[in-house]
């Protein structure tokens, strides 16, 4: 069965768009025995950061193998690659991990445990994005510049129940690449005017890149994070976006849902994303605190039963990804 691939896009930068990739991550790994794999396509490596830390980071990148390396070795042009998926796939990343990369090769073939893996972003990424065009000619048009994840990394995908892209706040080359091998898209977003001011343009460019791939993307629906229920701007927001959205989906040919799940700012989410603190489990990572009316982890548990409701109404064809050849 092929995983189900999912990528998380706002135009808005800090509208927890990385903590709500690395939190359904976290959730659907070590409280719902998923494994998981997140793409962090983003040059900020916030995911990154937060899943393996700085140094284990700094390790991949002078390694190269980061996705910014891929990048950077097809616009070389000279067919020789330091990027090796196999190698830059972080197994066992997140700090609620407890079973070590040795005792992973130990176990019996087909053992199933919850697990999440990483593969890396680097902050070299913001020099490939302008010079993305370039890889089609580098390659002799072998590789477009919005396939390059889908010839050398959705090979490796098999064994993994979802696969989460965390893509860059942009519509350029590096998010298609992302959208290449969605197979929905979720838009999290603050209910305020500047945070929901880039979905039209999110939802008429996917649309356009939708027909012009015949890629089977959709969006999943708009996920709202950091709402504060005493704001009045995030009350008005939220009663507004219905409409809002219903415009901005005119002429795509698709409706997209308000998650029933609302995620709340909270210290512990901002918090969860620090890499070097030692939870001993998922509520101490995510706050076992009272949070409108409920502890602040169980709103992560939440988020991944509606995600897998709204999964279990579409259709997911069973794609070839574990037929692919890895590119060398």
């Amino acid at each position: 069965m092929a995983p189900v691939v999912l990528s998380f896009i706002n135009l808005k930068g800090g509208v927890a768009k990385t903590t709500a990739t690395v939190q359904l991550a976290d959730t659907l790994a070590f409280m719902k025995q998923k494994r998981v794999l997140v793409i962090d396509l983003d040059p900020q490596t916030n995911a990154t950061l937060a899943l393996i830390g700085e140094e284990r980071w700094e390790r991949a990148d002078e390694a190269g193998q980061t996705l910014a390396q891929l990048f950077l070795d097809l616009l070389r042009g000279d067919g020789t690659f330091t990027f090796d998926a196999t190698r830059a796939i972080v197994r066992g990343a997140s700090n609620l991990n407890r079973v070590p990369p040795e005792v992973m090769d130990q176990l019996p073939e087909g053992a199933r445990y919850g697990r999440v893996d990483l593969l890396p972003s680097s902050i070299r990424l913001i020099d490939v994005q302008d010079r993305m065009q370039d890889i089609a000619g580098r390659t002799y048009y072998s590789t477009g510049p919005m396939e390059v994840v889908k010839k050398f990394v959705a090979p490796h995908f098999a064994g993994y129940d979802y696969v989460l892209i965390d893509c860059p706040p942009n519509l350029g080359f590096v998010t298609q690449n992302g959208l290449e091998i969605s197979d929905h898209y979720l838009i999290p977003t603050i209910p305020d005017r500047l945070s929901t001011y880039g979905i039209p343009q999110i939802a008429g460019r996917i649309a356009e890149i939708r027909r012009a791939r015949n890629l089977r993307l959709s969006s999943l629906g708009v996920l709202i994070t950091k709402y504060q229920s005493q704001s009045s701007q995030h009350r008005q927001g939220l009663q507004r976006l219905p409409e809002d959205l219903q415009r901005a989906f005119a002429g795509t040919g698709e409706r997209t849902p308000i998650l029933t799940t609302v995620l709340p700012q909270t210290n512990a989410s901002a918090e969860a994303m620090t890499f070097e603190r030692t939870p001993a489990n998922y509520r101490e990572k995510y706050g076992g605190g009272v949070v409108a009316g409920q502890s602040a982890y169980k709103y992560g548990l939440d988020l991944a039963d509606e995600i897998e409701e709204l999964l279990a109404s579409r259709p997911h064809p069973a794609l070839p990804y574990r037929d692919w050849p890895p590119q060398d």
